[in-house]
């Protein structure tokens, strides 16, 4: 490992908060915070003048339980890694010393500082890069001397454009302020501004933002993000739209887009993505019984069979497709998937197979020779077996295949299984309730419905999990019980 000073072009110093100086110096938290009390060899204010023979406070001791003091001293993780058996962690290290600065009308109107480096010290240089940051508003006329631009914008007004604390009186002089050295992001030796590395962030602030709204991630904004390549990373202010605003703010800003995922974490929006995908699919049936019982009229669109049909089998290959892209996820972030896919199959069903224009309020001209497909949504996506199927026999089972967090709803599972089966007119096919029984069965056992559906398909009893699974990965069928025998007694 690196010597830690080797990070710190990668770490900032962040003001966080203030704190009266009777408050207990030094506490230590695992997240790098630590208290920066004044030095004795450095002025404590910039109110406080050089003569100034106030006392310290004396300093409280160490931490409690250590031989460490930890004033003044602050600590930061910059990274850590795996090296085999072996866990590494980079820990970066820094101490606060204060400096008093001085602007007045004597002297020139130029800073002095309490380090008494010459010429002209660090300190003054780096105020003076801040102050070149702000925009003094005094006509044509440039401001001569740091006072002058002081003076021209005000205090007040200087430190708002600067985000700096202005105290009031001599009173403050006992506060203290606690610092945080912190990560810089945005000082990160890989550049971020590739096309690809945008499109990754614009997906994660869009999955952010969606989950802090009420639409899903796939239907936030598309305006926003659905052409990445016409992003500008110019000025992100939008007038009038403070959506569009922050996600441009947090595609350009590191240290606030780490934040925001630090709020929003990802097994959390997971977690609402699922959620708001049941939703979606009720809202669905809601527009289609709309459509059929009062027309296009009334439901603002073609909401018929074959569009619902359509719109519940990519409803069910999204939450398939981000169960997969999500990963790593939460047995709780997976469950709720599970949750909306049972629901979604157990509608369609139990309560959608019928006729769904029979109690149709409008003049609706019924083509010649349509199918039932076209009027029974339970027939269009499970009963059928025809190129007209768009969930191609699997609706919704292949999306159950990698859930075993579905074991909470086995009893809805087998609802569903016994009102397939009891079916008189237009019955699932064998097909689609052996591999929904396989499931159930798998489920029952406590591990992942992929090798029974296998054996139902196959028709072959289910070897073990592992071998299952080995087999799977490389492109194999799992042996049988007879070769299994043969094997050993070799």
């Amino acid at each position: 490992m690196s010597p830690p000073i080797s990070s710190f072009s990668k770490l900032s110093i962040t003001q966080r908060m203030q704190s009266p100086r009777g408050h207990r110096r030094g506490h230590y938290s695992g997240k790098g915070k630590g208290k920066a009390p004044a030095r004795d060899d450095d002025p404590s204010s910039s109110d406080a003048s050089d003569d100034d023979n106030s006392e310290e406070e004396p300093e409280e001791g160490h931490e409690e339980g250590t031989n460490v003091s930890w004033s003044g001293r602050l600590f930061a993780l910059d990274h850590c890694r795996q090296h085999g058996t072996r866990y590494a962690f980079q820990i970066s290290y820094a101490e606060v010393r204060r400096y008093s600065i001085r602007i007045s009308t004597t002297d020139d109107g130029s800073p002095t500082c309490s380090c008494n480096e010459e010429p002209t010290c660090r300190h003054v240089t780096w105020l003076l890069e801040q102050l070149s940051r702000t925009r003094a508003d005094i006509g044509d006329a440039s401001p001569v001397t740091p006072y002058e631009q002081i003076f021209s914008m005000g205090l007040d007004t200087l430190c708002d454009e600067l985000h700096w604390e202005l105290r009031e009186g001599t009173d403050s002089d006992t506060e203290e302020t606690t610092w945080q050295l912190k990560k810089d992001y945005s000082a990160s030796a890989v550049p971020r501004q590739t096309r690809g590395m945008i499109k990754e962030r614009m997906k994660t602030v869009r999955d952010i933002m969606a989950t802090l709204s009420s639409y899903a991630t796939d239907d936030f904004r598309p305006d926003i993000f659905d052409a990445p390549d016409e992003f500008s990373m110019d000025d992100p202010f939008t007038l009038g739209d403070l959506e569009a605003t922050l996600a441009r703010i947090l595609i350009k800003d590191d240290d606030i887009f780490h934040q925001f995922n630090a709020l929003v974490p990802r097994n959390a929006r997971a977690t609402d993505y699922f959620r708001k995908m049941g939703l979606k699919a009720q809202h669905t049936f809601v527009r289609l019984d709309t459509y059929s019982e009062f027309g296009p009229a009334a439901a603002g669109q073609q909401y018929d069979i074959i569009w619902c049909a359509q719109e519940l089998v990519d409803i069910a290959n999204a939450i398939s497709e981000n169960v997969t892209e999500r990963q790593p996820l939460s047995p709780s972030s997976r469950e709720e998937a599970a949750k909306s896919l049972v629901s979604i199959l157990r509608i369609v069903v139990k309560d959608r197979n019928y006729d769904a224009y029979q109690n149709s309020q409008w003049p609706r001209r019924r083509p010649h020779a349509e199918p039932q497909i076209e009027r029974n949504l339970y027939e269009r996506l499970i009963a059928t077996q025809s190129r007209a199927n768009p969930a191609g026999g699997n609706f919704v089972l292949k999306a159950l295949l990698d859930l075993p967090e579905a074991q909470p709803f086995v009893d809805d599972l087998e609802e569903i299984l016994r009102v397939l089966k009891t079916i008189g007119w237009g019955p699932a096919p064998k097909a689609y309730t052996d591999k929904l029984s396989a499931i159930i069965a798998q489920l029952k056992r406590g591990s992942g419905p992929s090798t029974s559906l296998s054996a139902a398909e196959t028709g072959r009893e289910p070897a073990s999990s592992m071998e299952a699974l080995a087999a799977a990965q490389h492109g194999k069928r799992p042996a049988s019980s007879m070769e299994r025998k043969v094997k050993r007694m070799k």
